[in-house]
């Protein structure tokens, strides 16, 4: 293998994060996080929210697990605002995978097909809202996300550092 190709560095090596660095998550109380992540995706999405992109959410429960971080948090569609509820093991959509593969996905490095086809992103629950969320994930302008040059800052650095660290 050429460890100097992404894309083949990407498929074929799963780093995770040591167990250590989960310990925050595992002692805080979920609602923490949940609030945190909620909050700030509303603030990055508001223009995709206003244009009612996420309408398909509406009352839809979707819970997200990031499993070697021990992070999971849940969240729902009302009143044009993405809120804030308690994760849950069946939900109407359930997501998990690794914090490096969800990095992947947000900064497109990897798309959402290719994830799910090698198992690294995994999701249970409706088919129909699945293929929804996985649709909006692949056709989602980051250009039109707030602080879009932040984000892609802060995820292509991010994985460097995390393959240098952990690969």
């Amino acid at each position: 293998m050429n460890t100097t190709d992404p894309t083949q560095i990407n498929q074929q090596i799963q780093p995770v994060i040591p167990a250590f660095l989960s310990k925050p998550f595992r002692v805080l109380p979920e609602i923490i996080p949940t609030v945190a992540i909620t909050r700030a995706l509303n603030i990055m999405l508001v223009q995709a929210l206003q244009d009612g992109e996420l309408d398909f959410l509406v009352n839809k429960n979707i819970s997200v697990e990031v499993s070697d971080l021990k992070l999971k948090f849940a969240l729902t569609l009302r009143h044009e605002r993405l809120t804030p509820r308690m994760w849950r093991t069946k939900d109407d959509l359930n997501l998990s995978g690794t914090l490096y593969d969800f990095m992947l996905l947000a900064s497109r490095q990897e798309d959402a097909d290719t994830l799910f086809f090698h198992r690294r992103l995994k999701m249970e629950g409706c088919t129909d809202l699945g293929l929804e969320v996985k649709n909006l994930l692949d056709g989602m302008d980051t250009a039109g996300v707030r602080f879009h040059k932040q984000l892609d800052f802060v995820l292509r650095h991010g994985i460097k550092v995390f393959e240098k660290l952990f690969i």
